[in-house]
């Protein structure tokens, strides 16, 4: 298996689907169904169908997000190995617009 697609594997792993899908649901936040023009709270299978391409797309663009996800890719460096990040935020402010 690649080492990307290991660590892409271990953050679907270790990452609380069922909390994020216990506030989507709490707040009613919906997706567009894949069945067409309907609306619904997505499952944990699509939360972490979602998060998976999100994390791949990360390798090409850096960050990347979608649906409240979040998903980052850091490269090897001297100091570092690569890793990726996975964040989920129902809200968010910042006074810095650069």
């Amino acid at each position: 298996m690649d080492s990307k697609e290991s660590l892409i594997d271990n953050v679907i792993d270790t990452f609380d689907f069922q909390r994020v899908y216990i506030a989507m649901t709490a707040v009613d936040w919906q997706w567009q169904t894949t069945e067409g023009n309907g609306h619904a709270v997505p499952s944990i299978a699509r939360l972490k169908a979602m998060a998976r391409h999100l994390l791949r797309e990360s390798i090409k663009n850096t960050v990347v997000g979608s649906g409240g996800f979040e998903a980052r890719y850091y490269a090897k460096d001297k100091d570092q190995d690569e890793y990726f990040q996975l964040r989920f935020t129902l809200a968010e402010s910042t006074s810095c617009y650069d």
